[in-house]
């Protein structure tokens, strides 16, 4: 039996709708459900920081607006 010919009884295989199920509901869910329970925090923890960075930025923005604005004056005013 060659190479091409098993891959394709292999394909031919997983393409059967109930073995498809099978492998999701066996395989595929619960590496995902693993990976998930893995991965969340640091998906919440990008997103945290994310935020705190857009605030960050939009508190820079703010203050560089203001002093434009109003210019700091050094020494004396006459």
């Amino acid at each position: 039996m060659t190479k091409n010919t098993l891959f394709n009884r292999v394909i031919q295989y997983i393409g059967k709708e109930e073995i498809r199920k099978r492998l999701h509901d066996d395989i595929v869910d619960p590496m995902m459900d693993h990976v998930m329970k893995r991965v969340f925090p640091y998906i919440i923890l990008t997103c945290v920081l994310f935020i705190l960075l857009l605030i960050v930025v939009m508190l820079t923005l703010g203050i560089i607006i203001f002093h434009l604005r109003n210019p700091v004056t050094v020494g004396p005013t006459v």
